[in-house]
């Protein structure tokens, strides 16, 4: 793998790293292959073989492992190590509800402030680049793009500690969705004309239609995962699936 092959390299050429830094290398590999779909949801991280791939001692891996784990990547479970989280039904539901709080929030600012500076011309030129996607319909750069425009809408709130919280409760959610590649053409169709409806309420400068269609996104992707993990909704959080 060439990230592996990339990080390896670094850490045997630079040994005299300090120990963050180290750490936080290891976590950005192993945070990229899992968000590539390279380590899969309930993959076992087996420490002898990635002490040996990246060539890193022990102390500094458990370290990353924790720091994935904060980030809901990963999964540490006593006496059998560290795995790749498969997200549960509960937790697909409780991520998105927080996420409905969060990034509407976001949404609402974004369209409070759509005219400070040079916002608006930022977040248009990401809705343009939205619309290459229909023709392409393939999933991994669609993700990149499904994530940058939700970065632009945080970047657009003008608030740095709700962007935190967001990045924070994104991962595990874009960790799953990197696993959605059957019927990917509809997926994409389907989540660039909700962007376009949240994109044109910010551009219209109205808050409350912003979180309205941000809101009705988010639920809309929390079915689509419910359904491709093939697990049946027991009931419907806040009348919102």
């Amino acid at each position: 793998m060439k990230t592996v092959e990339k990080t390896k390299k670094v850490a045997m050429n630079d040994g005299m790293l300090r120990s963050g830094d180290m750490v936080e290398r290891i976590a950005a590999t192993l945070k990229e292959q899992i968000l590539e779909g390279t380590l899969a949801p309930g993959q076992r991280l087996i420490s002898r073989d990635l002490i040996e791939e990246l060539g890193v001692s022990r102390g500094p891996l458990r370290e990353a492992f924790r720091r994935l784990a904060a980030d809901r990547l990963v999964q540490i479970i006593p006496n059998r190590g560290a795995l790749v989280r498969r997200l549960s039904h509960d937790e697909i539901i409780n991520l998105f509800q927080i996420r409905e709080a969060l990034e509407g929030q976001a949404a609402r600012l974004a369209a409070e402030r759509i005219d400070k500076g040079d916002n608006r011309l930022m977040f248009q030129e990401i809705v343009d680049q939205g619309a290459l996607h229909k023709a392409r319909q393939e999933i991994h750069p669609f993700i990149v793009h499904n994530r940058e425009f939700h970065q632009a809408i945080v970047k657009l709130s003008g608030n740095p500690e709700l962007g935190e919280l967001i990045d924070r409760y994104q991962l595990a959610v874009f960790m799953s969705l990197m696993r959605q590649v059957v019927g990917a053409d509809q997926l994409i169709l389907d989540s660039i004309s909700q962007h376009e409806a949240i994109a044109a309420a910010i551009l219209k400068g109205d808050p409350e239609a912003a979180y309205t269609a941000m809101q009705k996104h988010l639920w809309h992707s929390a079915r689509t995962m419910l359904k491709r993990a093939e697990l049946k909704m027991a009931g419907k959080p806040r009348n919102a699936l």
